[in-house]
């Protein structure tokens, strides 16, 4: 009987060791990747992160009953960082394509944006088509789908190679473009409205690209459904319209 009991409280206090265990590796925190530089999406004033997505991270982690940890980093790094495990989840304007969909998982889609070609607000620059890109350097963020457009229908087709300069960032590509080291920058629409508030910029040609931005993760991640069913919620939300009121609208 002695040693049936002795069994018996080894069992029970292995089993309370693993429950204990089990219970404090459970993920409480989220680790979100951004590129905060890219207004209104993200960015940082009084050096807080704020943006359209800086409220939507806000907001899923409540939802999770999560708390959670913003980290920024180059937009290029983004990707890589989620298939190293080293983020949970990415917010940063991030389009839904195929390709990246072959490293990481998306979220359902929570905004659409085409391509905006600008230039500096004095510049007498007026671009009919996509043939004029040939009169003109143009500068990008490297790692965008502004930058695979043009690599795959303009670059060495409509304008030579040496005229399409990338950057690691699209407000390195824009203090260029202000100090007339290029004529055009080309980023998303919404990206061109934000940083129009705050730089002597203008639009000059919209291409219609129709993508989708997705919350970025990692592939195969227990998080996905999760986060789909809350960002559902979100979208439906007044808390949501009034987000993009204040950004956007």
């Amino acid at each position: 009987m002695k040693r049936l009991f002795v069994i018996l409280m080894i069992a029970l206090l292995g089993f309370s060791f693993f429950s204990c265990s089990a219970k404090k590796s459970a993920k409480t925190e989220l680790i979100i990747g951004t590129n905060a530089e890219y207004p209104p999406f993200e960015f940082k004033k009084d050096n807080n992160f704020v943006g359209i997505d800086m409220e939507l991270a806000k907001l899923l982690a409540k939802k999770l009953g999560m708390t959670y940890k913003i980290i920024d980093m180059d937009f290029d790094s983004i990707i890589p960082s989620l298939s190293a495990k080293k983020l949970d989840l990415a917010l940063s304007a991030i389009t839904i394509t195929d390709k990246r969909k072959k490293q990481i998982d998306f979220s359902i889609p929570y905004y659409t944006t085409n391509q905006a070609i600008v230039t500096k607000k004095d510049r007498d620059i007026v671009i009919k088509s996509e043939k004029d890109f040939k009169k003109y350097k143009i500068g990008v963020q490297n790692g965008t789908t502004g930058q695979i457009y043009f690599d795959k229908n303009i670059v060495g087709k409509i304008m030579p190679k040496n005229n399409f300069k990338k950057y690691a960032t699209n407000i390195e590509a824009i203090s260029d473009m202000l100090n007339g080291n290029i004529d055009l920058v080309i980023l998303d629409d919404t990206a061109a409205m934000g940083y129009a508030k705050l730089k002597p910029l203008k639009t000059v040609y919209m291409i219609k690209t129709n993508e989708s931005y997705g919350i970025a993760l990692q592939k195969n991640s227990p998080l996905k459904t999760k986060i789909d069913n809350a960002l559902k919620e979100i979208l439906a939300s007044e808390e949501w319209a009034k987000i993009i009121q204040k950004y956007i609208k």
